[in-house]
């Protein structure tokens, strides 16, 4: 084992699926493997139930590990389970590890969480400030209600996404270059302290995304764009029995009725995209760099 908590033959570059992955790519994978086990220690202690979501599951099931051209790593919780988890981590996860949420790191509105390595650098390009965590990490997803009727959903996320409108300009995170586009972040941030505390936002953003918990037979990423709900979502049933399967060097869990979820998401999944769409998928929007300290690499710009 090394640095990364992985075998040392891991890091090598080599070719999947006829990409190539880069020694760079395979240390980000081994951080955000060692990010899962850890949070697998704290779930398991505390019975809180979890499974591989999104392109982790994907991974998991058509390639037994991470997609070559992939760079995150996703984990799905009902809403029991996050809150659950949203009260013990304080206690349970010490420095490097830190679960990043509303209300952990206020300098960064997340309205789901993500499991960060803060001796890392996973920076999301144009929001990359040391004022708020920036470490490599693994996306925490909580999965609430998701209602049948389109126009219903359609007035809901409306009214949801005002909230989160609100939330975003309560503090300063993002990099204007426009004159035009500053001033007017900051007038509206100017009103939302006078009228609503950050609290009092978060609150409400939190009864609306649940509003339909126990109401509705599926579940899905409420927290997310409209097209994210219309594709990341399934039935509850899908989600009961959870089992463990082999990824990369280690083992995580999965839904065990995980065609469904997959083909809501993917479609016919177990086809490759053709070559020229295999590209890394957040390239452009991520800095990354598994040897350094966020804090230390963002002093540097």
């Amino acid at each position: 084992m090394n640095n990364y908590n992985c075998p040392e033959n891991f890091l090598k570059e080599d070719e999947r699926c006829e990409y190539k992955v880069s020694t760079k790519l395979k240390k980000i994978w081994a951080v955000e493997i060692d990010l899962y086990q850890k949070f697998a220690e704290v779930c398991d202690k505390y019975n809180i139930k979890y499974f591989a979501w999104a392109g982790t599951l994907l991974g998991a099931i058509r390639h037994k590990g991470f997609i070559p051209w992939d760079d995150d790593f996703d984990i799905g919780l009902l809403r029991e389970d996050y809150e659950k988890l949203i009260k013990i981590a304080p206690k349970e996860l010490k420095h490097p590890y830190f679960l990043q949420n509303m209300y952990s790191d206020k300098k960064y509105f997340c309205a789901y969480s993500r499991f960060r390595n803060s001796e890392t650098t996973g920076a999301i390009v144009g929001t990359d400030t040391p004022d708020y965590n920036n470490g490599i990490y693994i996306d925490i997803f909580v999965l609430d209600g998701k209602p049948e009727d389109e126009k219903e959903l359609k007035r809901w996320y409306k009214k949801r996404d005002y909230v989160s409108f609100l939330i975003n300009h309560f503090e300063s995170n993002f990099k204007y270059s426009h004159g035009f586009k500053k001033l007017l972040h900051y007038v509206i941030k100017g009103f939302v302290k006078i009228f609503f505390s950050y609290d009092r936002l978060c609150k409400k953003y939190n009864k609306i995304v649940q509003k339909y918990n126990n109401k509705c037979n599926c579940v899905g990423l409420m927290t997310h764009s409209y097209d994210f709900i219309h594709k990341y979502y399934c039935t509850k049933e899908s989600l009961e029995q959870i089992v463990s399967v082999p990824f990369e060097y280690t083992k995580i869990n999965i839904p065990k009725n995980y065609d469904e979820p997959l083909r809501n998401m993917y479609g016919s999944y177990m086809e490759f995209p053709p070559i020229s769409k295999r590209g890394i998928w957040h390239n452009g929007q991520l800095i990354f760099d598994p040897d350094t300290p966020y804090k230390e690499f963002l002093s540097r710009k």
